[in-house]
């Protein structure tokens, strides 16, 4: 009875340990069921939060959770699938998209969306761009923007053609203008269609815009290039050309004032040629230092780049010389310049006296119109050099024909044969050597001095001479440097027989200059012998006097006086500047243009 409280311990105890390996188990079990279903629960989470390429682990294929592991894995699969077909429909349509944009974009496309049903009207971004507007900043109706920005030439038909898009299923195009907000005007072209719904009327209307500003320009500009062509190819005076092309380029642009000057690089001085202007305009012909328009305009010019304002007023380039653009009512303005082998030699100028925005269309036209001219002037100064050469030349021939024919003449009258043909042969040589002189400068004229010099020649003697010349630079033509020429050799083959070359102390002075007289200018050339035998008038006059006057009083309207002092001879000849430069200015017209 004793060991009872033992066995009864013993026995609590193993019943302790069996209950405490049945909690052990029970929980180890719970445990282990708990595992699998909080993997898929973390798995379904991710899945959820969009990884869907998570998956549940599967230990044991044959348990609930098993089962359901693997349905849930196998439905994963076939949506990540269906995911990834998605992603590339949606990067294959982004593709498209953008590359339907940059269409766009390259073509300049801008387009429309009209649902008529909803009266929604959405642009796309090209549209935007075409009209210069910011899409983030104009949330108003597109159709009322759409018609601001209308030029107001076309604005009303404009709207009617769009407006029967709602009505009718008849495709529409249209050319019109809008003007943007930085007052540049732009050419569209108008495509539009209307899409029918099941009772065939209009539901909805896609129109496409195309920017044709460049061809539009240059089509004008080609039409304008064509007419002026037209206008000017049967002009033969470089003054007319250049007046023609000033007006017709000035009423095209709607400018107040198109001008052309020549340009003396070195000075930077301008002298106008021609200048067109509206009738409300002064006219401002004259000589202009360039100078006086601001360093910038003449460093342009001068590197032959063509200035643009569109305010000088506002411009920093004119800051410092605003009198000088006021003064010309020169608000915007166009200058072209003509560099031609590294020097600047005209200028064409282009005036509207108040702001405007240039296009580069017209500046363009400008340049175009700058060296057509100047190649039309050019050729119309070629023509009327070659035609004023062929006459010339003619005028030359039978004058020298004439010429040889009297020299003959008078110079076998002499008994001598050999003193008349010695006599003849002098005169043909000083004849051959002026036209030496001329051939040398081309037939274009020769200077005063030259022909003084060869007439000279054969009468110097070595270390001494026998003359002097003096005299200012004065270029003479062909009709008025054969007669002088003469003149001067009867004038020398007379102090050689009868003069001061007769004798060794004898010189003569050749002088000449400018003199006005009643308002004419005059040339006066004088003939002065000194140191010679004594000299009395002759009792008739010569062949070589009748020379001298022939061909100076007829023919250039000179006066020739021969005044036969004891001392010695004294010869005046007074010939008008205008006769003996006016053949010079018509054979080397100076006319250009800038």
């Amino acid at each position: 009875m004793e060991e009872l409280p033992i066995q009864s311990g013993q026995a609590f105890f193993y019943v302790f340990i069996g209950c405490l390996a049945i909690a052990v188990a029970w929980l180890a079990g719970r445990a282990s069921a708990q595992r699998p279903l909080a993997a898929f629960n973390q798995a379904v989470d991710r899945w959820r939060q969009g990884d869907l390429q998570t998956r549940v682990k599967v230990v044991n294929p044959h348990t609930p959770i098993g089962h359901l592991s693997i349905a849930f894995n196998d439905m994963a699969t076939k949506l990540s699938l269906r995911e990834a077909e998605r992603e590339s429909v949606l990067r294959v349509l982004r593709e498209g998209e953008e590359r339907l944009q940059i269409a766009q974009d390259v073509a300049g496309l801008g387009i429309w969306d009209w649902d008529h049903l909803t009266g929604k009207i959405s642009w796309s971004p090209q549209m935007f761009r075409l009209t210069g507007l910011d899409p983030e900043a104009n949330d108003a109706n597109p159709f009322l923007i759409w018609l601001h920005l209308i030029h107001p030439d076309d604005r009303a038909q404009m709207e009617n053609e769009v407006r029967r898009f709602s009505r009718t299923l008849e495709p529409l195009t249209a050319e019109y203008r809008i003007v943007r907000e930085d007052g540049s005007v732009r050419w569209l072209l108008m495509r539009g269609q209307s899409l029918p719904d099941s009772d065939a009327k209009p539901v909805r209307t896609v129109i496409v815009n195309l920017d044709i500003t460049s061809s539009k320009d240059s089509e004008v500009r080609e039409r304008f290039l064509l007419s002026l062509s037209d206008k000017i190819r049967d002009l033969g005076r470089p003054d007319e050309i250049l007046m023609t092309v000033a007006e017709t380029l000035g009423r095209h642009l709607g400018v107040t004032r198109v001008g052309y000057g020549d340009v003396y690089d070195a000075t930077m001085v301008l002298s106008t040629l021609v200048d067109w202007h509206m009738d409300d305009m002064p006219d401002v012909s004259g000589r202009y230092s360039l100078a006086s328009f601001g360093p910038h305009f003449c460093a342009d010019l001068k590197s032959g780049r063509t200035v643009v304002f569109d305010d000088a007023f506002s411009d920093p380039r004119a800051e410092g010389y605003h009198a000088t653009y006021a003064a010309l009512e020169r608000s915007a303005s166009i200058s072209v310049p003509l560099v031609k082998e590294g020097q600047l030699r005209a200028d064409l100028y282009i005036h509207s006296k108040t702001p405007r925005r240039w296009t580069q269309a017209e500046i363009e036209l400008c340049r175009d119109v700058a060296e057509r001219t100047w190649a039309a002037v050019e050729r119309a100064k070629s023509d009327a050099r070659r035609r004023l050469l062929i006459n010339e030349l003619n005028h030359r021939v039978k004058n020298t024909l004439a010429t040889v024919q009297s020299i003959a003449a008078q110079s076998f009258k002499a008994g001598e044969p050999r003193i008349a043909r010695e006599t003849f042969e002098a005169r043909l040589f000083a004849l051959s050597k002026t036209h030496d002189v001329l051939t040398r400068e081309n037939w274009e004229g020769v200077n005063l001095r030259d022909i003084a010099e060869e007439a000279m020649a054969p009468y110097r003697r070595d270390q001494a001479e026998r003359f002097t010349i003096a005299g200012p630079a004065l270029q003479l033509p062909p009709r008025v440097a054969l007669p002088l020429a003469m003149a001067l050799h009867e004038l020398s083959t007379n102090a050689v027989k009868y003069g001061a070359f007769s004798s060794d102390g004898g010189r003569v002075l050749i002088h000449w200059d400018f003199l006005e007289r009643e308002g004419e200018q005059l040339l006066i050339l004088s003939w002065r012998e000194e140191g010679g035998p004594h000299v009395s008038p002759p009792t008739h006059k010569g062949f070589g006097s009748r020379l001298i006057e022939r061909g100076l009083s007829r023919e250039l309207a000179g006066e020739v006086v021969l005044d036969y002092r004891p001392a010695g001879l004294l010869c005046t000849i007074s010939l008008p500047l205008s006769v003996a430069q006016e053949a010079q200015e018509n054979l080397d017209t100076t006319i250009s243009f800038a």
